[in-house]
């Protein structure tokens, strides 16, 4: 008989969830805005270190993106070994 998921664990699932679709979205802002750091350069006035800085920001941000999706695969791997214990203990 299968046990039903409670409350607690579908709060957990949602937390996770939005760890991974905030870090893909900060991931795909990166990607956009690196796709324009090689036009920055070539624009009336752009120095090389503004465009080394740009792409240094868009760096930082994909950092971030990658580091939330792993917290979020962290918090679904975590939400697993407990509900897997859980359900030994029983």
């Amino acid at each position: 008989m299968k046990k039903r998921v409670s409350r607690a664990g579908r709060i957990i699932d949602l937390v996770g969830l939005a760890l991974l679709l905030g870090g893909a979205g900060f991931c795909l802002r990166a990607w956009i805005g690196f796709q324009s750091v090689p036009d920055y350069g070539r624009g009336a006035g752009g120095q090389v270190w503004e465009t080394v800085q740009l792409a240094d920001e868009f760096s930082r941000l994909q950092a971030i993106g990658v580091g939330l999706m792993l917290a979020g695969v962290g918090v679904f791997v975590a939400a697993w070994w407990f509900a897997g214990r859980t359900r030994n203990a029983d």
